[in-house]
């Protein structure tokens, strides 16, 4: 049961793929607006874009490897995160990630940079849920009304 929990066995390839895809753009588009945020004039603001870059680039390495296979240590860690972390977790790391940049430095670009990061967070988030929320349906319609049994 937990392998089938790390390795989202239930989830369609199909949806793992999209999803796996947004994250890739979110993490280019975290690294290009990180660099519009370095053009400013407030050292807290220069600092989140010099993270937004960091973490665009880690994004994109953890959801499309083969952008940065010739970084074999990214490529490494890539693998171990697909292996152990669960769906739930991996969302909850990119939207801890993504919320301190928005909390620092409020400005478009980094709303539109960390938001799509976020984006990539709800999607796991929902791949989370996957096959939870169908079993619930067929709970509750296969069996009578929980108050009218004695």
């Amino acid at each position: 049961m937990a392998d089938d929990a790390n390795t989202g066995a239930g989830v369609p390839k199909g949806l793992r793929l999209v999803v796996r895809f947004w994250g890739a753009v979110s993490g280019l588009c975290s690294t290009a607006l990180g660099f519009f945020v370095l053009f400013t004039l407030s050292a807290t603001c220069l600092g989140m874009g010099i993270y937004m870059i960091v973490m665009g680039i880690l994004v994109l390495g953890f959801e499309a490897p083969m952008c940065c296979q010739y970084v074999p240590t990214l490529v490494t860690i890539s693998d171990w995160m697909e292996a152990h972390f669960r769906f739930w977790m991996r969302g909850s790391l990119y939207f801890l990630m993504a919320i301190l940049p928005i909390i620092f430095c409020l400005q478009v670009s980094t709303f539109v940079g960390c938001g799509s990061i976020m984006i990539t967070a709800a999607l796991y988030g929902v791949l989370a849920i996957g096959k939870k929320g169908s079993d619930a349906n067929k709970n509750t319609s296969n069996s009578d009304d929980i108050e009218m049994k004695n």
